[in-house]
């Protein structure tokens, strides 16, 4: 699982971008989902970054 660790943060940071992009459009409530599923992503990622093999 190690091999595609990296995914879990790409996925942060493009829900991340869409979270903002929302923000600039004036959409609160999808820029909120945005930014908790990039959270729950964050969180997958370090979850498997501590994982051993």
């Amino acid at each position: 699982m190690r091999k595609t660790l990296w995914i879990w943060f790409v996925g942060c940071a493009a829900w991340l971008v869409d979270g903002f992009i929302s923000l600039r459009y004036h959409d609160q409530l999808h820029a909120r989902l945005a930014f908790c599923v990039a959270m729950v992503f964050l969180a997958a990622g370090f979850f498997y970054r501590t994982q051993r093999r």
